[in-house]
């Protein structure tokens, strides 16, 4: 798995190179790793084809800002990414906050300002990259297909807070519902949660797709995909340094 395709990513639009410069440099010291557009048309193509935790967008062109901005809250992808908005100071804050920014980032940049409005923003971008973080894991998962006695045991590939991919000998057909049940790695409880077959290939492999899980099931799941998203965002960082 790359560094690129764990970490968590933020779009920066803006045309203004020391504006770019300065916050990739800081950007990447908070642990983003930063694409960069400089027009609504190319960073409205690049959402519709990437998922970014985060956007920052440079309110020069004030218009163009926030129709961007607009485009972003009605891709269902996006809802959650986290909007950082870049200021000159004077600006009018307050209705850049009521469009729908989560941070301002101020210009002239004050270092530590910065870092410290990008390390609080990395948090809330942390927990977005979790919601769609599909975690690599082979386990066993004894699996019911509900309105019959059918019962399998079948392997993990990954999981995710809204669903999982099984490896199976026993072929499942898109639309079937199913009791599944299974111990994640390195914990001692018992997770039992129902879902849907959403996909199926030739090679044997399945698509579940979560429809119930306990609230306490909920929260071990999530527990445990952030502490393995932790995992793998400090090996990335280790092996981009030994790099």
């Amino acid at each position: 798995m790359g560094e690129h395709s764990i970490s968590v990513k933020v779009l920066l639009v803006s045309q203004d190179i020391q504006t770019i410069e300065t916050l990739c440099h800081f950007m990447a010291q908070a642990g983003m790793y930063v694409e960069v557009c400089s027009d609504v048309i190319s960073a409205t193509r690049k959402l519709c084809h990437t998922k970014f935790e985060g956007v920052a967008i440079d309110f020069k062109e004030r218009t163009h800002a926030l129709e961007l901005l607009a485009k972003l809250h009605k891709m269902t992808s996006h809802g959650g990414a986290v909007v950082l908005a870049i200021l000159d100071r004077n600006e009018d804050v307050p209705s850049t906050f009521r469009s729908g920014a989560n941070f301002i980032l101020e210009r002239p940049f004050a270092p530590r300002l910065l870092g410290a409005t990008l390390r609080a923003s990395y948090s809330l971008m942390l927990q977005e990259r979790r919601r769609y973080f599909r975690c690599p894991v082979e386990m066993p998962v004894h699996v019911t297909i509900a309105g019959s006695n059918r019962e399998l045991v079948a392997t993990s590939v990954n999981i995710s807070e809204r669903g999982m991919a099984l490896a199976t000998t026993v072929p499942l057909r898109v639309g079937e519902k199913l009791q599944l049940k299974m111990t994640l790695p390195g914990t001692n409880q018992s997770a039992r949660v129902s879902g849907e077959v959403c996909w199926s290939d030739d090679s044997g492999r399945v698509g579940i797709q979560f429809l119930q899980v306990a609230p306490e099931v909920t929260d071990l799941l999530r527990s445990w995909l952030f502490d393995r998203l932790q995992e793998s965002l400090a090996e990335a960082v280790l092996a981009s340094r030994d790099g």
